[in-house]
């Protein structure tokens, strides 16, 4: 009996000089994930708080987009070329390459043989119809009114298709004088892009003298394989990159002919190019992005920070002041943005300071998959 009492004794005396070893619920809460792989904590005052930034992961507006190399050419619809349709001798050059030129504008003066046969023509058929003309038809029989008209439209006809036009045709006229010159023109209005002739040179019908351009609206033609071209239409955007400047352009038309060499395809992009930036024969990066746009679930790219895997990963923050480092898969990245897997919606992810928790993570010697 008296041995217990001295027990007892004993037992309140260590109860009340030592405190009891442990935690209690509300530290429990506060140490809760310290020791967890992966997870970095920040003091309340710390200087990293105020270079951290969440945001909650939510669903983005993303359109489907690729880069591909792509080169300038001519806007075809927008070029002519400038040809003889008979065989002549160049007289003289009158526009030269780098110029601008006008619709009617005289771009070189042609002598041919040919030409002065159908001026000889034209003469004699347009005296014979004003003799019979002013005549009339009371006086020359039906037969030769027609005959003559018929023969005075036929040679001016053939004037026309070898390059006269209405203005050589009236100075034809009136000077009568048969001598086989007349002005090559300019059927539009542009820059002439190339020249590649000599003053004296004979040039055979179907001969290339000029080549005219309107470079303002240009095309830039992009190689993309059939995959990538089925996931563009007419009409979605396009940025051109050439020399660090950016310019922008739609989809104008998609090609339907594989290429047999580089098995791709060619999708044409239309630049304004009224400040002539950009020249064919240039080669450029192309940013193709779709017009529509689906939702993804995407962070920033400075949301990504490498594991100690090497995979890629982001930090949330799972309570205050604490984050956890968490590997997602990337699945595409554009606009800035990670298209990703791995995550929740609702989650609280680092867009900004992920860089500082992976360099205290990394310091902590903390692996994030508890090898």
């Amino acid at each position: 009996m008296k041995t217990i009492k001295i027990l007892k004794v004993f037992l309140i005396i260590a109860i009340t000089c030592f405190p009891v070893l442990g935690f209690s619920a509300e530290d429990a809460d506060e140490h809760e994930g310290e020791d967890e792989a992966g997870v970095v904590e920040l003091k309340k005052n710390s200087e990293l708080l105020f270079k951290v930034t969440t945001t909650d992961l939510k669903l983005s507006d993303i359109a489907n987009s690729i880069t591909s190399p792509g080169e300038v050419v001519l806007n075809q619809y927008k070029t002519a070329l400038v040809s003889l349709r008979i065989d002549g001798q160049i007289i003289k050059r009158l526009a030269k390459m780098g110029e601008e030129v006008e619709t009617g504008q005289a771009l070189a003066v042609i002598s041919s043989i040919q030409m002065s046969e159908a001026q000889q023509a034209y003469i004699v058929n347009v005296k014979e119809w004003r003799r019979v003309k002013q005549l009339g038809k009371q006086v020359v029989s039906g037969k030769r009114f027609i005959e003559a008209r018929s023969k005075w439209h036929s040679s001016e006809a053939r004037l026309v298709a070898l390059g006269l036009d209405k203005k050589q045709l009236s100075e034809l006229e009136k000077n009568q004088n048969p001598d086989g010159i007349f002005r090559l023109n300019s059927p539009i209005n542009g820059i002439v892009i190339s020249d590649d002739f000599i003053e004296g040179e004979y040039a055979a019908a179907g001969s290339q003298l000029f080549v005219v351009s309107d470079e303002s609206v240009i095309w830039v033609e992009a190689s993309v394989s059939p995959d990538q071209a089925s996931l563009f239409t007419k009409g979605d955007f396009a940025e051109v990159v050439h020399s660090g400047e950016s310019h922008s352009g739609v989809v104008s038309q998609i090609s339907h002919i594989v290429s047999e060499s580089t098995r791709t395809l060619k999708i044409r992009i239309e630049i304004d190019n009224s400040k002539d930036d950009l020249h064919p024969g240039q080669f450029v990066t192309v940013k193709l992005r779709q017009a529509a746009s689906v939702k993804k679930m995407a962070v920033p790219e400075s949301a990504l920070v490498r594991t100690a895997d090497g995979d890629w990963g982001v930090f949330v923050e799972f309570k205050k002041y604490h984050y956890r480092q968490i590997e997602v898969e990337v699945l595409e990245q554009q606009q800035n943005l990670a298209i990703i897997n791995g995550l929740t919606l609702g989650m609280k992810v680092v867009t900004d300071g992920a860089f500082y928790l992976s360099a205290e993570l990394a310091k902590a010697g903390f692996d994030p998959h508890g090898h």
